[in-house]
């Protein structure tokens, strides 16, 4: 009988333990009671079954300040009513980020809706999602194509493995610049859409075709570039010399093609 008694006793002290543990643990998520509240009591229940009293003439209203972290909010502070606000402000950001509600933490935390019940003055951090993306070109001055890359806005990629070919040329790296072709970047980070253009060396052990007259002039050095008004002025005086009989040739005689050896393919 007495072996009985104490194993209901124990039975007894490890349910009111397990109770009071779930208690501590338990995050209360208030809600009003109107019927039960009056003129001088506010009265709250859980869903757990418990209720909390306030006094009306103890209540006073606290400040909650709304840090939008990074984006923009219109109304950054509001004052309580009865220890609550009735409407939380919505943030704005660009359209690159996704707001996802107001926490008591800048990360983490807990999500904050209007049943929340405030006891001191706080600050709410807007917590955002980013989905915007960003797009990179490569411009391969005559050599093999390469498919531009797009990634989520403010990741980095490495640009080894982005190496095209060139007949005649060896590849030196991309760049910001497409002339000076100074400061190599090596791997580049999202945070706007950017084009990167390649350099080129000549390899001695092969030869080079003639590309000056068709390569665009955003790739041309200043040296390429006059090199190229000087053949188009050289085309255009053997073009009066042969039409407009500037030096004693026959009116409308053939147009000699040999320029085309003279001043480039």
């Amino acid at each position: 009988m007495k072996k009985k008694v104490l194993l209901m006793t124990l039975a007894l002290a490890l349910m009111i333990q397990s109770s009071v543990m779930a208690e501590a643990t338990h995050k209360h998520i208030w809600e009003d009671d109107i019927k039960n509240s009056n003129e001088t009591i506010n009265r709250y229940t859980c869903k757990c079954g418990a209720t909390k009293d306030e006094v009306i003439a103890d209540i006073r209203d606290y400040v909650i300040t709304f840090d939008a972290n990074g984006g923009y909010v219109g109304e950054p502070e509001k004052e309580t009513y009865k220890g609550r606000i009735k409407w939380l402000p919505i943030p704005e950001h660009t359209s690159d980020y996704q707001w996802e509600g107001w926490f008591t933490e800048p990360e983490g935390g807990e999500l904050v809706d209007n049943t929340w019940i405030y006891e001191e003055d706080t600050t709410l951090y807007a917590q955002w999602t980013l989905k915007g993306t960003r797009t990179l070109t490569f411009a391969c001055d005559g050599g093999s194509y390469i498919r531009p890359i797009t990634r989520k806005l403010g990741e980095t990629v490495d640009l080894a493995g982005y190496v095209p070919e060139k007949q005649g040329y060896i590849f030196k790296g991309w760049y910001e610049d497409p002339r000076t072709k100074e400061n190599e970047v090596t791997e580049y980070t999202f945070n706007g859409n950017g084009v990167l253009y390649a350099k080129w060396e000549a390899d001695p052990t092969k030869e080079q075709p003639d590309t000056l007259m068709t390569t665009d002039t955003i790739y041309l050095t200043d040296e390429q570039y006059y090199e190229r008004i000087s053949r188009i002025q050289a085309i255009i005086e053997e073009l009066i010399e042969r039409y407009l009989n500037t030096k004693g040739a026959s009116k409308g005689a053939p147009f000699s093609m040999s320029w085309r050896n003279s001043y480039g393919k």
